[in-house]
């Protein structure tokens, strides 16, 4: 089997946004799908120091109903069953042993419809996973144009240019549109921008002290990395000033994904969240694609453009 798209299916679940966007993006990359559905299992002592799970939560039925959806939306599914003590173990020993192309988790069921809420299950599987992680909030619908405005959260760092990049091969692979968006201290919003400096005569440009400079390079690098990493793609920047997470927040509702770098360091293709991925992923109104460091997106499927088996219902 080609790496998989791995779905974690939480017994008792029968959410269907979480494998709608599994069949979204088998569309897109051509990999083939596994359900995964953690039971309870693992030693005695696994359990008694912590286990999870409850004997009998969920069940055949519950994955039964989501295998029929996968099939239905032209994807043939594997269903794998893990007995571990905790969802998370169970799901971080499948990751281990398929070593997918991306990882899918739904957010608990604890937050509001339209939401991603990680929950500790989907943050212990995201915190260390060697492949791309999306979460999908709870209640979530694939659009009916499906996954076609994909943004990136820029800062000028390696990171930030691999979420670029990443989403613009998403992008460039549905023929969708590219949204690079920066957020910057709302102390910067009143300053002038580069085009209205460059506007005036150089004798009668003001001043420019530290933080305008900062500003100016922050916005020419992500027209810069656009440029660079977006050809052939209908991209523009978003320059957003407000707090990091309220911003993002508020591009999420005009996105259809929103892809995040993993923190600047830690071990390499590993993610490692820090305060304002983990909480993006907690107020998002889109799902949320995030990178282990190192990483630049889907695979070679998602950069060339594979064309979806399912356009309407595709990436």
């Amino acid at each position: 089997m080609s790496r998989p798209i791995l779905v974690a299916h939480a017994p008792g679940s029968t959410d269907p946004g979480v494998v709608d966007f599994a069949a979204a993006a088998a569309g897109l990359t051509g990999a083939p799908v596994v359900l995964v559905s953690v039971r309870a299992g693992g030693s005695l002592i696994d359990r008694m120091a912590g286990g999870e799970l409850r004997h009998g939560a969920g069940g055949d039925a519950d994955a039964d109903g989501l295998l029929e959806r996968l099939t239905a939306a032209g994807v043939a599914p594997e269903l794998r069953v893990v007995e571990d003590s905790t969802a998370a173990r169970g799901l971080a020993a499948a990751i281990d042993d398929l070593s997918p192309r991306l990882v899918i988790v739904g957010s608990t069921r604890r937050g509001r419809v339209g939401r991603v809420l990680a929950g500790s299950t989907a943050e212990r599987v995201i915190h260390g996973a060697a492949a791309p992680v999306a979460v999908v909030p709870h209640g979530y619908r694939l659009p009916e144009h499906g996954v076609r405005t994909i943004g990136a959260a820029f800062v000028p760092s390696p990171e930030g240019h691999a979420a670029l990049r990443a989403a613009a091969d998403l992008a460039r692979g549905v023929g969708g549109r590219l949204r690079g968006v920066m957020v910057l201290s709302p102390k910067h919003a009143d300053e002038g921008s580069a085009g209205q400096l460059s506007s005036l005569p150089e004798s009668q440009r003001p001043a420019v002290d530290g933080s305008v400079t900062g500003r100016l390079a922050a916005e020419a690098a992500l027209e810069t990395a656009l440029a660079e990493l977006a050809q052939g793609v209908d991209a523009e920047p978003d320059v957003l000033f407000q707090d990091p997470v309220e911003g993002l927040d508020a591009a999420s509702e005009l996105l259809d994904l929103l892809v995040l770098g993993s923190r600047a360091y830690g071990p390499m293709h590993a993610i490692l969240l820090g305060g304002v991925s983990r909480r993006v992923i907690a107020t998002a109104a889109c799902p949320v694609l995030v990178l282990p460091r190192g990483a630049d997106g889907l695979g070679p499927a998602a950069a060339t453009g594979r064309a979806t088996a399912r356009p309407a219902a595709g990436l």
